[in-house]
């Protein structure tokens, strides 16, 4: 009778001990890489064996030690490039740390309003409206103040509420939603809005810096327009 072993069943190797197959690929990896010192050797077999009726001319020495030392100079290098651009990225993500605390302007239709702060934004027209209006209004769905823009042509416009409400009394400090729309040609039509919004914290994403605001939102650095 026959018995198959599965390869779920296999115990593992005791610490220090390689396997076969790893031992193959390290000798694979270290036949098909040529450093310095084989390239020596390689070079030393080359004039014991050349023919005395027609030896090496000197040019064609120097040229293949020439060409080694093109090879090893490019790959020091990228070594070294590689480690430059390791700093950079890491002086870059340093130096973003300042951003953390002030605001940027970021596409959201939720804002917050602190005590005694505002909450700021605009209204973004990429061409020419003929008016817009900026509606704020509670989680709830209670318009809260409207501010009104007539007839404009592409660009950012700013808006801000300190969280004053008709009948003199001020708004409550947390969450509310910013409303956007912009009339065109005798038609209404919703846009986005823009709020300034606290920067939480910042990170790397390959070599792009990328922003966490306080909202979750996060943003590259790159689009980042306008910082306060």
């Amino acid at each position: 009778m026959q018995t198959t072993i599965s390869s779920g069943s296999r115990s593992p190797l005791p610490p220090g001990v390689s396997s076969y197959e790893d031992e193959k690929r390290k000798e694979v990896k270290r036949s098909t890489s040529l450093g310095q010192n084989e390239f020596l050797k390689l070079m030393t077999a080359q004039l014991k064996n050349q023919d005395p009726l027609a030896p090496m001319e000197n040019g064609e020495f120097l040229g293949q030690m020439a060409q080694f030392s093109t090879v090893n100079s490019i790959g020091e290098m990228a070594t070294q490039l590689k480690s430059m651009s390791d700093q950079l990225a890491a002086n870059r993500l340093l130096s973003s740390g300042s951003l953390i605390g002030r605001s940027v302007l970021s596409a959201s239709n939720t804002g917050e309003l602190v005590s005694g702060g505002t909450l700021e934004g605009a209204v973004r027209v990429t061409e020419p409206v003929d008016g817009a209006t900026v509606t704020i209004k509670n989680l709830v769905g209670q318009e809260m103040e409207t501010f009104e823009l007539g007839p404009a042509g592409a660009g950012d416009y700013p808006f801000s509420w300190d969280g004053s409400l008709r009948g003199g009394a001020n708004a409550l400090p947390g969450q509310y939603r910013v409303e956007v729309t912009v009339r065109r040609a005798g038609k209404a039509e919703a846009a986005k809005a823009l709020l300034y919004v606290p920067v939480n914290s910042v990170s790397m994403s390959g070599q792009d810096i990328v922003l966490r605001l306080r909202n979750g939102a996060q943003i590259p650095l790159a689009q980042v327009t306008t910082l306060r």
